[in-house]
């Protein structure tokens, strides 16, 4: 069957970009309280424990992503047996998954002192803390885990949206009620265990209710077994390149630079990672209509899609950037309140290339996910994941935190080339010369709009009222440049077109 992707992408879009803000004000004014009621240490242990746990994460290995693509086609043709099958086969695995992270949670145990340079604030007990992250990452892989396979196969990734806007607030309450009173981390953190369950029963009763007859039951045959195999297989690169290139950085800092330094670059990334999170809910939202789109529409229809959503990528991307580059130390002198608590201009730069060139990516990764073209993308991920280790750690020795950076910008030049070959080779059967161009094209108007727009900027002092006003030229200026430099695109009147849709389907 087709899903309607066009009206589940809006809702995903609305929901998800809802539960967006809320996941970025609510853990804002966290960071905000831990900053001033304990201090910056505290929030650098949070960062490297959070690393750590990604890290082990990779037990997952890819095993989520090869499901869902895998479920694409069974429900397309309304196989309900194959779609329960594979459920019941998810389940087992999460739950092998659950156990081994546990295992080598454990045993990471006696080596945390080594990787944490300098002082660990007084009256922790650093491994109790570590404990309660450990079991709150392994209770979430135990818990129902496999019921997020059937909301983002089915492209209603709104359910979990919804199911987090009423758990979130809550927990947000309760945890910081509980640090206002004790001024006691381990008051804070031990509800996070506690909500997880909470979620998570609370989305196995939704799942159930909405896709009734869906219980995992039945095996699957050998040769869809060996084709998830296959994926999975496939997938493992690109897991460990993603989970290296987004917690590497903590952990090489922690070892070479200290918790002060983690605290400091986490403010910043947590700015970077809030609008890479908005941007995220709209690839998600694709990601299942894209897979089914591959699977029922023409080719040509496909690329012409994929014509239209880099456009509109690349226009958003590039206006985040440049309101990166134009609001972040403005945002930072009001929240910190220290300059010793905020870097030199030189590594806002770096984050907004680190931003940039991040998310420019993504539509052609969300086309290779909705494809599953990864088994003929599988040693891409490996030369990547190998060139951030090495420069993180001979280029933090070198050059600090902005070594951290360039290394991993450095390593994204080089899978850019590498994904979009496998894309255009694998999906659209065609040169990618054309889509170079254009891309070239977009990012000369996001530098001469940034241009215009930090210069414009410039001409304010500090404060609350100024901050309004940069805010105020960076929403009109750079979209203005962009368009006067676009409008006449195909992909533009395609955007439009777009764009009507959707609100006339809402009205």
């Amino acid at each position: 069957m087709k899903i309607a992707r066009t009206k589940n992408t809006v809702r995903n879009i609305v929901f998800g970009t809802i539960l967006r803000i809320v996941n970025i004000v609510l853990p804002f004014v966290s960071r905000t309280v831990i900053l001033y009621v304990l201090g910056t240490q505290y929030l650098g242990l949070s960062s490297l424990f959070s690393s750590i746990l990604s890290f082990l994460s990779l037990a997952e290995l890819g095993v989520g992503g090869a499901m869902v693509y895998t479920m694409y086609k069974p429900i397309a043709e309304n196989d309900t047996d194959t779609i329960r099958a594979l459920l019941n086969l998810y389940k087992k695995i999460y739950r092998i998954i659950g156990t081994v992270i546990l295992v080598l949670g454990l045993c990471l145990l006696p080596f945390l002192t080594k990787i944490i340079h300098g002082d660990i604030p007084e009256d922790t007990n650093i491994y109790i803390l570590y404990m309660i992250y450990l079991i709150n990452a392994v209770l979430s892989y135990w818990l129902f885990a496999y019921k997020n396979a059937l909301m983002q196969a089915y492209q209603r990734t709104d359910l979990d949206s919804k199911i987090a806007l009423f758990i979130t607030p809550v927990s947000y309450i309760v945890m910081l009620g509980c640090l206002f009173l004790t001024r006691n981390y381990y008051f804070y953190i031990i509800w996070l265990p506690i909500f997880t369950i909470l979620t998570n029963i609370l989305r196995c009763v939704v799942v159930n209710k909405q896709f009734p007859g869906l219980e995992p039951k039945g095996d699957v045959s050998k040769e869809l077994k060996k084709s998830i195999t296959k994926k999975v297989t496939a997938l493992i690169g690109t897991k460990l390149n993603t989970v290296v290139l987004n917690a590497a950085d903590n952990i090489v800092m922690s070892a070479f630079l200290g918790l002060t330094v983690i605290a400091i670059y986490g403010n910043y990334y947590y700015i970077m990672s809030s609008i890479i999170g908005f941007l995220g809910i709209c690839y998600s939202a694709m990601t299942a209509g894209l897979g089914n789109s591959l699977q029922t529409e023409t080719l040509d229809k496909n690329y012409k899609d994929f014509e239209k959503f880099s456009f509109i990528n690349s226009w958003l991307v590039g206006w985040c950037t440049v309101c990166l580059v134009c609001l972040y130390q403005p945002f930072m002198r009001i929240w910190v309140q220290d300059e010793e608590l905020m870097f030199p201009f030189v590594l806002v730069l770096e984050f907004a290339l680190y931003f940039y060139v991040y998310q420019i990516r993504k539509i052609p990764i969300t086309y290779k996910d909705a494809g599953g073209i990864w088994w003929e993308d599988r040693f891409r991920p490996y030369v990547c994941m190998i060139v951030n280790i090495v420069l993180n750690i001979w280029l933090v020795q070198v050059i600090g935190v902005s070594g951290i950076i360039l290394s991993t910008v450095f390593s994204l030049f080089i899978s850019i080339p590498w994904e979009n070959y496998t894309i255009f080779k694998f999906i659209f059967h065609c040169s990618s010369k054309k889509y170079y161009f254009k891309m070239t094209i977009f990012f000369i108007t996001m530098a001469v709009g940034g241009f215009i727009t930090y210069w414009l900027c410039s001409l304010f002092s500090n404060g609350i009222p100024q901050l309004f006003a940069r805010m105020g030229i960076c929403l009109v200026v750079p979209n203005v440049v962009f368009i006067l430099f676009n409008f006449k695109r195909e992909e533009f009147k395609g955007t439009i077109i777009l764009a009507k849709s959707i609100l006339k389907r809402e009205m």
